[in-house]
């Protein structure tokens, strides 16, 4: 039972003070100054999910022997970029790219840092900035190009010089898309449409639906970069039409799509969406596909050993949102190199989308572990959906007003970290991705940030933990010389 008792002692004592203050007229004494509590060193509770036991490093305190900049009187702020944090000043731009695994220092900076991107094979870079000046880094401090023409700009890997005076309403011109070591790969035209014809007065639908049809987007005009994987990229015309082109084969055209194409947006398209691509993925073959793969490999040589989890084949896709300024958006999963269409999903809400975006979705979180993906929606009766990328389905949505409260902001290891919006206050919530089931609502730290091979940094008292993963990553499989005979 809640007792008030013990605090009167103290308050009765502290009134006969004040008394005895009252009748000699002399100030107050002063109250004795508390020694400042010492930094927690070590970890209370358990680990948050998906994280190993303990911690195997922190950050704060004269036994942390960390980095000058934690110290920063403003404090810091933390992300994981790749495999490293990137540790920026809240009182000047200061930044520094340390090692998740061994603490080490990266890469130290004082300058912008403008966006965060990819390389051509999906690893996390950051670009700086200064003026006109720009410098792409990747996450193990290398510096991956520079340049300071102000018509370039880094797409995935690859170096786009674009018209001079280039913007989405006048994007047509000449493009030269290079490797960052300044090597052309390809160079193009991007025309504009031929005007169309506009039929005599009294002149009908025949002749009109034939002038339609011939009105349809034409790859052979190109378009403007809006990203790329590898020696795929990806052009968007302005007008609907999205194509892949090889930049390593001069721009060779490997497949080019519609959002009204049939098996994208389906029969019930009225008009053309825009297409976004949302992001690039590794996902498992199918069944079948495995089937093929496994009869063509044996058919070779007599036979082969059945492949391991680890050397699991898997197929390179982009995710594409095709959408209207009021209807419903549509996803698409593509094979990236030949184009086909692995399903078409219907979002629940209207996702319109800007023309020459040469940015992803920005707002989605991908659960590698289990292949799903969250996608926030623009409108509609849910604020976010999970889509399973292998099946192309919806697995869950948030429903409820508790549920709308979730702001997600990474997943780690089959969970999805976020915070919770709450009359008393903010809190981290951690759901299974697969299927929204609440795995902690309070959990002993706060995880700030989490690393692609799996690290986490996880805010407790004052203090920063470094945490490992509770499944770390496996190595990708390395072949066995042959003896020489």
């Amino acid at each position: 039972m809640r007792t008030w008792r013990a605090p009167l002692v103290p308050a009765t004592a502290f009134g006969l003070l004040l008394g005895a203050v009252a009748c000699t007229g002399d100030p107050p004494p002063e109250p004795p100054e508390e020694s400042p509590r010492p930094i927690p060193t070590a970890y209370s509770g358990e680990a948050p999910p998906g994280l190993a036991g303990d911690p195997v490093r922190f950050l704060h305190g004269p036994e942390a022997g960390g980095p000058d900049i934690v110290d920063d009187p403003m404090g810091v702020r933390i992300q994981g970029l790749g495999d490293a944090f990137l540790i920026s000043s809240n009182s000047e731009e200061r930044h520094l790219l340390q090692d998740a695994a061994s603490g080490e220092a990266l890469w130290e900076g004082d300058r912008h840092v403008g966006r965060f991107t990819s390389d051509g094979d999906g690893t996390a870079v950051f670009e700086l900035s200064e003026g006109s000046a720009h410098t792409v880094v990747d996450d193990t401090g290398e510096e991956v190009w520079s340049g300071s023409d102000p018509r370039e700009v880094y797409v995935n890997g690859w170096v786009v010089r674009r018209p001079e005076g280039w913007s989405a309403d006048e994007p047509h011109g000449e493009f030269t898309v290079s490797d960052p070591g300044g090597g052309t790969a390809w160079s193009y035209a991007f025309d504009r449409p031929e005007p169309q014809e506009e039929p005599e007065e009294g002149e009908e639908s025949e002749e009109s639906e034939e002038a339609d049809a011939e009105a349809d987007p034409d790859p052979d005009r190109m378009g403007a970069p809006v990203g790329a994987r590898g020696d795929v990229v990806l052009l968007d015309d302005g007008a609907g039409l999205l194509q892949a082109r090889d930049a390593g084969a001069d721009g060779e055209l490997l497949w080019s799509t519609t959002g009204d194409d049939l098996g994208v947006a389906g029969d019930g398209a009225v008009s053309r969406p825009q297409p976004r691509p949302v992001g690039f993925y590794e996902l498992p073959l199918g069944e079948e596909e495995r089937d093929e793969e496994q009869e063509e490999a044996e058919s070779g040589d007599g036979g082969t050993a059945s492949p391991s989890p680890a050397e699991e084949s898997l197929r390179k896709t982009v995710l594409v949102r095709w959408g209207l300024p009021e209807d419903p958006s549509t996803l698409s999963l593509h094979d990236l190199r030949s184009g086909e269409v692995l399903w078409s999903l219907a979002e629940p809400g209207a996702n319109p989308g800007d023309a020459f975006a040469a940015a992803l979705v920005p707002g989605t979180v991908h659960d590698a572990a289990t292949h799903t993906l969250l996608l926030p929606q623009g409108s509609g009766t849910t604020p976010m959906i999970a889509v399973d990328l292998v099946a192309g389905e919806i697995r869950w949505r948030f429903d409820d007003d508790t549920e709308r409260a979730i702001s997600p902001s990474f997943a780690l290891d089959g969970y999805v970290y976020g915070d919770s919006r709450g009359v008393d206050g903010d809190s981290q919530v951690v759901l299974e991705a697969g299927t929204k089931d609440v795995v902690s609502d309070d959990p002993a730290g706060y995880v700030e940030a989490r690393t692609a091979d799996g690290h986490a940094m996880v805010v407790q008292d004052r203090q920063r933990f470094v945490f490992a993963p509770e499944n770390p990553p496996t190595p990708a499989p390395t072949s066995t010389p042959s003896p020489s005979g």
